[in-house]
Parts: C-alpha cells; sequence; structure tokens
C-alpha cells in the first residue's frame, strides 16, 4: 500500500499569530522612537501621556484588524486543507482501487491462457495420436490392398510413376504436334516478316562498286609526259597494270577501268606518282610500280586489321596472311558488287535473324561475314571460292567447326546441318537477290540470256522458250504432239541441270516447262 501523507490543520494560523505579534512589536518600536524623538522638544506630563494613549489605541485597533484578518485567512486556509485533504484520500482510494483491479484482470488472463495452453497441448495430443493411427491405418490398408491385389506396394508405385510419365509423354507429344502445325501454317508468313524487318532493320549504303577510277590532273601538259614517245610510256604502264588508262576521255582527268580492283589501285597509285615526276621512263615505271605494290600490301594489312576489329574478333590470333585476305575482299567484286560490303551485310543479316530465333550469335556473325572469304583467291586459284572458304578458316585455326560450317555450306556443297548455316545461306540471297544490289553489262546480260534460252532450244519437242524476270525464270514451251505430259519433269530437270554447270549467274533460275493442247472443230448447219 501507498504511504499516506498526513496534513497538519494548525500550521498555518501559528504563522498568521506570529505575524501579528511583529507588527505589533514593531508599532510599539515606532511609538518608543516617537517619544524619544519627542524628548527633544519640552513636553509636560500630561502631552505626553495624551499622545501614548492616542498611539496605543491606534495600535491596539490595527492590531485587532490584523488580527482578524489573520483569524479569516487561517480559517479559509484550514477549510482549504481538509478539503485538498479528502480529495486526495478520494483519489488515492480510487488509484488503490484500479490497482487492485489491474491485479485481478492480470490474474484473470494468466488463468485463461494457461488454460488455454492446457487445452492446445491436449488438442497436440491427439492430434499426434490421430497421424499417429493414421499412418498405421494407411500400412494396414496398403498391405492389405495389395495381399488382395498381389502387388507390392514399391511396384504400385513404379507402375503408376511409369503411366504419369507416360501421359506426360503424350502431352508433351500432342502440344508438339499443334506447335508444329501452327508454325507449318504461319512460316511463311513469320518468315517473311522476320526477312522484312531484318531488310528494314539495315541502313548502310549500297554495295556496288564502280569499275572505273578517275585521276584529276592539274595540267593536261602532264599527261604527256606520262604517255611518253609514241605512247611508249601508255604501253608499258598497260602492260604492266592490266588496267585500261583513258586520257582523253575528258580534260584533266585520266581514267584508269579494270575488273580487278587491285590492279585499278595499284594502277590508280602508280599514275599518282607518276604525275609527281618530273621526267618519266620505263625505269622510273617499274621503281614506282613496286612502290605503289608495296602501298596497296600495306593497305591490304590495315583493311583486315580494320575489318576485324569492327566485327569486334581482335581477340583472336589473326596474322597479316590472313589480314591480307580479308582486305583483298575490299578489292572484289561479284555482278558489281563489293564483295567486303557484301559480306557485311551477309553477317549483319544473320545476326539480325539469329537474334530472333536464340541462335548462337558469335557463329552467325562469323560464319555470315566469312562465307565468301575465299572470293579474295578463287580467281588466281581457280576452285570454287566456298571450299577456298573452308581451307583458309581452317589453316588459320581461329573458327570452331560450327563456324566454319556455317560459313561454306551456303552453296550447298554439303547440306546445312545447324540453323546457323540455314541463315547464312538466307542472308546471302537476301544481300544479293535485294533489287539493285548487283550489275552487270548489257552485253553480259544479253549474254547470259541467250545461253540459257540456247540450252533450252536445244531439246527435242521445244518449241519456244522466254527467260523473264531479268533471266531468274525460263519459259519452255513443248509441242504437245512430240512430248507427253509424263516427260516434262524430267525435261525440266535436265535443262535445269545444264545451266547449272555451264552458266554463271545470280541466284536461282526456275524452269517452267509448259506443254498446251488445243482441239478445235467447227459445227455446221443441217
Amino acid at each position: 500500500m501507498a504511504e499516506k501523507t498526513v496534513y497538519n490543520s494548525w500550521a498555518m494560523p501559528i504563522n498568521v499569530i506570529s505575524l501579528v505579534v511583529g507588527l505589533g512589536a514593531l508599532a510599539l518600536g515606532t511609538l518608543i522612537g516617537s517619544v524619544i524623538a519627542a524628548g527633544k522638544r519640552p513636553l509636560t506630563l500630561g502631552g505626553f501621556e495624551q499622545k501614548a494613549n492616542n498611539k496605543l489605541e491606534k495600535t491596539q485597533e490595527e492590531a485587532d484588524r490584523i488580527y482578524r484578518e489573520a483569524g479569516e485567512k487561517a480559517e479559509h486556509l484550514k477549510v482549504r486543507s481538509q478539503e485538498d485533504e479528502e480529495r486526495l484520500k478520494e483519489q488515492f482510494v480510487r488509484i488503490e482501487n484500479l490497482i487492485v483491479s489491474k491485479e485481478e484482470q492480470v490474474e484473470k488472463k494468466e488463468q485463461r491462457v494457461q488454460s488455454a495452453r492446457a487445452l492446445v497441448d491436449e488438442e497436440t495430443k491427439q492430434v499426434d495420436a490421430l497421424r499417429e493411427g493414421l499412418k498405421a491405418k494407411k500400412i494396414q490398408i496398403t498391405e492389405s490392398l495389395s495381399r488382395k491385389v498381389g502387388i507390392r506396394m514399391d511396384k504400385a508405385k513404379e507402375e503408376v510413376l511409369e503411366q504419369l510419365a507416360r501421359d506426360l509423354e503424350l502431352m508433351k507429344e500432342e502440344r508438339i504436334h499443334k506447335l508444329e502445325e501452327y508454325l507449318q501454317e504461319e512460316k511463311i508468313g513469320i518468315a517473311k516478316n522476320m526477312i522484312v524487318d531484318a531488310i528494314q532493320r539495315y541502313s548502310a549504303p549500297t554495295s556496288v562498286e564502280k569499275k572505273s577510277l578517275a585521276v584529276m590532273v592539274d595540267r593536261d601538259e602532264h599527261k604527256a609526259r606520262i604517255i611518253g614517245q609514241n605512247a611508249e610510256n601508255l604501253i608499258l604502264i598497260e602492260e604492266l597494270t592490266g588496267c585500261d588508262i583513258i586520257f582523253n576521255d575528258a580534260p584533266g582527268t585520266i581514267i584508269i577501268s579494270c575488273f580487278d580492283l587491285v590492279k585499278k589501285h595499284i594502277a590508280r597509285e602508280l599514275v599518282m606518282k607518276l604525275l609527281r615526276e618530273k621526267f618519266v621512263d620505263a625505269s622510273v615505271i617499274n621503281i614506282k610500280l613496286e612502290e605503289a605494290k608495296k602501298e596497296i600490301e600495306r593497305s591490304l594489312i590495315r583493311i583486315g586489321k580494320e575489318t576485324v576489329k569492327k566485327l569486334e574478333l581482335d581477340s583472336r590470333a589473326f596474322n597479316d596472311d590472313f589480314y591480307r585476305i580479308v582486305g583483298r575482299l575490299q578489292f572484289r567484286t561479284s555482278y558489281g558488287q563489293n564483295i567486303l560490303k557484301h559480306s557485311f551485310e551477309v553477317g549483319y543479316f544473320t545476326l539480325m535473324l539469329g537474334s530472333e530465333l536464340g541462335l548462337n550469335m558469335e557463329t552467325c556473325k562469323v560464319g555470315g561475314f566469312f562465307h565468301d572469304l575465299g572470293k579474295a583467291i578463287d580467281h588466281e586459284v581457280g576452285e570454287p571460292h566456298d571450299i577456298l572458304s573452308k581451307r583458309i578458316m581452317e589453316e588459320h585455326k581461329c573458327f570452331s567447326d560450327q563456324e566454319i560450317h556455317a560459313a561454306w555450306a551456303h552453296h550447298d556443297a554439303v547440306p546445312q546441318e545447324t540453323a546457323e548455316a540455314m541463315l547464312v545461306k538466307a542472308g546471302d540471297a537476301i544481300s544479293a537477290g535485294r533489287p539493285g544490289a548487283r550489275q552487270e553489262t548489257l552485253e553480259k546480260y544479253i549474254e547470259r540470256i541467250r545461253a540459257i534460252e540456247g540450252i533450252a532450244n536445244s531439246y527435242e519437242g521445244v518449241s519456244k522458250t522466254y527467260a523473264i524476270s531479268a533471266g531468274r525464270e525460263l519459259r519452255v514451251i513443248v509441242e504437245p504432239a512430240v512430248l507427253e505430259d509424263e516427260n516434262l519433269s524430267d525435261l525440266a530437270t535436265h535443262i535445269a541441270r545444264e545451266i547449272e554447270e555451264n552458266v554463271a549467274y545470280p541466284g536461282k533460275i526456275k524452269v517452267n516447262v509448259i506443254r498446251r493442247t488445243q482441239s478445235i472443230d467447227v459445227a455446221k448447219p443441217k
């Protein structure tokens, strides 16, 4: 229990009485002072007594007044003190009752918690007992069923799992079959959308290469110094470089034309060096030609290194021979298409298509770019460029088998075994077949068209042939009286195979054999 405080109800009145006594003493002191001060003046005894009585009366009245006021204040303070004491007692009683009530509530809560714990423990024991009983019952039922069926439990479990596995396999096959059907129906549209998207995303300039170079000359008199007397220097330059040097086609210009771009650039460097010479003869031409060849050689290696760096393959250990071969692609064309630019196009197309299909991006990039690597030397070696690409990549030992296969299988020398190899073939067709990608002279175009039509006309039963779509389709009209319908398939196959063997052409040529019969009769009036 809290300790109770007891207030003294007489403490305040005693203080008031002390105050009254002090005031009386103060008044008496004042009176004595006045008497002493009056002693300095001559006063009579009667006058002194009169004044002392007056002072005493006033002091008595003041003391009575102060006493009364002090008594009233003391009484008022006493009442207030008693009221405060009663109020505090009541407040302490309420607090004590509240504490007792809280203690009772806590005790009740503890009792309820203990009851709940006991109940939970009892329920837990019952649940454990039920579980044990259920487990035993389950074992008993399983053993009973096993005896009735004649199959052990582990054996039954294996059979159920096997059945589940078969069901899952059937579901998987069904889903795959539905997906295959969907893809079979939509594959053309999906492929077209992917190709169109890849072409739209590619924004590099054209890969067509001009067949001539122009060298600007300050004065036409300098041309005469290079031509020499009786055009001796000009004849020697054309023999050494293998290029056509045209001096009189336009003023202030020397035009160099050649199908071999390496020779064309060597001739251009040679002419530019000779323009800086004051005297030109055979010895000077030979010296400057060697300098031009060395500069072009260094340029080939530099172009090869820049190309490999652009492809982000500079971490591989290539040597200068490989860089030189890659650089030669800059000076090689096919139907007017620059092979280095074409290789970049195929690499980018293959890379974009491979990203859509989730294939190996490195294999797509390497296979797409290096698919025509053999064209750098095929005109010198005389072998198919795809086989040369395979040989060069194998010799330098910086490429995986998948990359080599993707690079050289685009012309169907071997079947494409990977999706990356198929995409390289598709990227090559996109780059070569898009409008404006390739150019050829009118003479070569007419010669190719006549060769295709001539092969078809050489077969018996062919009446007319038409090469259409820029030579990409050959329509063959046959005599219905000579050839039957069952012979048309063999005729189309033979014509296509002979065209493959004897004609050089870009892309593919469709051979369409047509046999048309017509019967006419006239109805006459009777």
